[in-house]
């Protein structure tokens, strides 16, 4: 079996990190795939280099630089790629690809067959605070969403939360089968990143976009009970987005100036993980979130709200603890539990990383996804 798998991307994010761990797996079970990355011209040089390292890993990858208004002609791009490839599976990721792959299919090569991975849904919707405002027919990308459904031949989810958002968003008529992602970890030297990565003591970390739906702000507010109780705790933010600035004004009003420090993207997010006392991610939708297995796979605990995928994941009280959503004061009090008794901690990370060996490493996604294209009987 060959496959081209297609992503459109501003940058390496989640869907970017499962591409890259799942494409070499399959190639050991006789499914061969291709790669095309199309990007915006201003992001062509960073995704250029995330295309050579999945190239490095055995997977031919190429990269179409192309805006929205050039969509038509990247679709005969793609189309010409896989007749001269002889592909006649597509498998996109992410709605500007499933509009690509249609266009594709409906205008240059009727005979491809039509795969969509649903690795989450429009940001401004996620971040509503309440599912009962999920959904919204009459907005652009519902339409444009509900129009590629149409055309696409078998769809999953990564996660049973994103399944169920689409069958109650009345764009499935029945919730779609769906595959975690798997991680594996890089093995590194955690000593020889201590003194950069260990600032304080208790040390937190959050880790992610910086936006609504992540809830930082949550988290800053947080900080002001677990502060009262460890004068010197320091929270890293790890991230870029669209509200930081927001974050740091929350920060000021708050006092927490010489509490909280805003470390941008960092190459390697593992090393300051694995050197903080609690992970934080209050996040009030997650399509996955895969933070949850890398916290699991680094053994270091996690602090979240319960909310989908999150809370399919997790176990509260076995694997993380888990707050009620939006609740600041249930947030710090977790926290300071797990500061302050070392033996819950220690039992959370050991059950945390026995859940991510059993269920949430590389081999176990490759083995699920496969088994998924096989029933496809293609």
């Amino acid at each position: 079996m060959k496959i081209l798998h297609l992503i459109y991307t501003h940058g390496i994010s989640g869907a970017e990190k499962y591409l890259k761990h799942l494409l070499p797996g399959l190639k050991a079970h006789g499914i061969y795939c291709d790669l095309i990355v199309v990007c915006p011209p201003d992001k062509a040089e960073i995704l250029q280099t995330y295309c050579n390292d999945v190239n490095a890993l055995g997977i031919t990858t190429s990269l179409i630089a192309s805006g929205r208004l050039s969509f038509l002609f990247t679709a005969k791009k793609i189309s010409d790629y896989c007749k001269a490839n002889k592909i006649g599976i597509l498998h996109a990721h992410l709605l500007n690809s499933d509009l690509i792959a249609v266009l594709a299919k409906s205008v240059f090569n009727k005979k491809l067959f039509l795969i969509s991975t649903k690795h989450g849904y429009q940001e401004k919707v996620l971040q509503q605070y309440e599912p009962d405002n999920f959904y919204q027919p009459n907005d652009l990308y519902y339409k444009v969403t509900k129009y590629t459904l149409r055309i696409i031949d078998a769809n999953f989810a990564v996660s049973k939360g994103l399944s169920d958002l689409y069958y109650n968003i009345k764009l499935s008529k029945t919730p779609y089968p769906y595959i975690h992602h798997g991680i594996a970890v890089e093995t590194f030297d955690k000593a020889a990143y201590y003194q950069e990565c260990r600032n304080a003591d208790p040390q937190l970390i959050i880790v992610g976009r910086i936006e609504l739906f992540k809830g930082h702000r949550f988290l800053i507010e947080a900080l002001v009970k677990v502060k009262a109780i460890f004068p010197g705790v320091k929270l890293l933010v790890l991230g870029e987005g669209s509200e930081k600035n927001n974050c740091i004004q929350q920060v000021n009003a708050l006092g927490l100036q010489n509490n909280v420090e805003f470390l941008g993207f960092k190459p390697h997010p593992y090393s300051y993980i694995s050197h903080s006392d609690v992970i934080i991610l209050p996040s009030l939708f997650e399509p996955f979130g895969l933070v949850y297995i890398e916290a699991f796979a680094l053994k270091t605990p996690v602090v979240a709200f319960d909310t989908p995928a999150g809370n399919e994941i997790m176990q509260h009280n076995h694997t993380a603890l888990l707050v009620k959503k939006g609740d600041s004061t249930g947030l710090s009090e977790s926290i300071i539990e797990l500061l302050n008794n070392a033996g819950k901690k220690n039992s959370i990370t050991e059950n945390a990383y026995a859940k991510y060996k059993n269920d949430f490493t590389t081999a176990v996604m490759v083995k699920n996804t496969v088994d998924w294209y096989k029933k496809l009987s293609l």
